[in-house]
């Protein structure tokens, strides 16, 4: 995977960034250390690399948040049960995002930038709880600017070890899933004794 990455950023700069986040299965949490390195050489701007990471992550969501609008929740969950093999995607998912983003609101997408999987699971609850666009595509681009300056700037101050920054966040997503869950799991047992 790094090297068709370093060929990509290597013979299409920016766009290769653009086009990695936003169509490969490379996440930012390699791509963008890789060009904070590239920018600690002089080869590409540090803020430009950024730019070209938030966007290509924008554009990856936004099909799923117009998913979520359009379709509606009981489409989904109907595709989701007889597209489960290449979608990756359960009824129960669909419905655990929905019930965390009625309680969480524009926030968890915000904060949600960081955790892989999460940061495009909860456009779909974003657009079926009817979230306008505009709002969250600010939550998007601020979340993922932050993430993405974090990622790029560690890339460019570790310079040939931007590895390293990919040896960290990797365990730092998955706790962050597991605390995520954690919490989704209480709220549940917490709402089904309420209810009972």
């Amino acid at each position: 995977m790094l090297e068709g990455m370093t060929d990509a950023i290597n013979s299409f700069g920016y766009l290769g960034i653009f086009l990695l986040v936003l169509i490969a299965p490379t996440p930012p949490e390699i791509v963008l250390p890789f060009a904070g390195f590239l920018a600690a050489q002089g080869k590409l701007s540090l803020p430009h690399a950024i730019l070209a990471g938030v966007l290509g992550c924008t554009l990856s969501i936004v099909p799923w948040y117009l998913a979520g609008k359009y379709l509606g929740e009981r489409r989904l969950k109907v595709f989701a049960r007889r597209n489960r093999k290449w979608l990756k995607l359960s009824f129960g998912e669909i419905e655990r995002a929905k019930q965390w983003f009625d309680r969480h609101g524009g926030k968890t997408v915000f904060f949600s930038r960081p955790i892989p999987s999460v940061r495009t699971l909860i456009a779909l609850p974003a657009g079926i709880s009817g979230m306008r666009l505009l709002p969250f595509l600010f939550h998007v681009i601020s979340g993922e600017a932050i993430w993405q300056t974090a990622l790029a700037y560690a890339g460019y101050l570790l310079g040939r070890r931007y590895e390293v920054v990919v040896w960290y966040t990797a365990p730092i997503a998955r706790i962050s899933i597991a605390v995520l869950l954690l919490v989704l799991l209480f709220w549940l047992i917490r709402h089904n004794r309420s209810n009972s």
